[in-house]
């Protein structure tokens, strides 16, 4: 297939569906996504432009791809839009999908092994939630997604920010209060990249600076709201760590570090 039949079978699909920014594209069984350089009406204050949100990803996928091969490959790129290939099914689905559940602690683990290879390498995603790193069964391979996100708002390192993010982006699944066995496995692959453990530091470190923060967060609780409870219960996962060298992910006897899983709805 050639640079030209891709293109224009995008710009087909792109006028058929013009107010779609990303798009699903398979020619010949092949798939792929189509990122175009439009705002995705989320909140600006937490997303730069589009046009610098577009450049950024764009530009982090170029260079990380130089170090590891868990970042989209890019195989058609305009001023308008990029087209990569297709990365599998997101860990948001992994998580709660029937077909995905013999390889779900195995997909967690990878994912946590993967960001940390990413840290190792001086590099940081930004925000890598459930949605933004997909597995490929077939191939058995992990592909972190969306790397246009870099507005910081906390004075954080961006590595521990990173799992930081990962570990509340868990927590805002209804299946993470009740059992954290996905996360302790991402935890563990995370752990077993040497000297990854630097990370869970500096989170203590910024929760110990914040704490008035964090317990206003933790009374915040009774409300349940779904980010704030999230975050809770973050910080809490991340103070029932062990303090030993090696960091084993927690056991879950008792767990009373954690507080009880909020009863009711939670609110967005």
């Amino acid at each position: 297939m050639t640079q030209l039949f891709l293109s224009n079978a995008v710009q087909q699909l792109i006028q058929q569906h013009p107010e779609k920014r990303v798009l699903p594209l398979t020619i010949d069984g092949k798939k792929y996504y189509i990122k175009r350089r439009m705002s995705n009406g989320r909140n600006r204050f937490a997303k730069t432009n589009s046009s610098t949100a577009f450049w950024c990803e764009v530009y982090k996928i170029m260079v990380v791809r130089q170090y590891a091969s868990f970042v989209p490959n890019i195989v058609l790129l305009s001023e308008d839009y990029v087209v990569m290939d297709a990365a599998g099914k997101t860990l948001q689905g992994v998580a709660k999908e029937k077909p995905w559940l013999q390889v779900r602690d195995h997909a967690f683990e990878e994912a946590g092994r993967s960001l940390a290879l990413l840290h190792k390498a001086g590099l940081h995603h930004g925000r890598p939630a459930l949605r933004d790193i997909a597995y490929d069964m077939d191939t058995d391979a992990i592909t972190l997604l969306d790397w246009e996100n870099e507005k910081t708002f906390v004075s954080m390192d961006t590595k521990a920010l990173d799992i930081f993010l990962f570990i509340h982006s868990c927590f805002r699944e209804k299946w993470a209060a009740k059992d954290r066995h996905l996360i302790d496995a991402a935890w563990k692959g995370y752990i077993s990249v040497p000297e990854s453990t630097a990370q869970l530091d500096s989170i203590r470190q910024f929760i110990h600076i914040h704490r008035h923060l964090f317990h206003l967060i933790h009374s915040l609780c009774r409300f349940h709201w779904k980010d704030v409870t999230a975050v809770d219960r973050t910080r809490a996962y991340f103070d029932s760590l062990t303090s030993e060298t090696d960091y084993l992910p927690p056991r879950r006897d008792g767990d009373t570090d954690l507080p009880a899983a909020p009863s009711g709805r939670e609110h967005a």
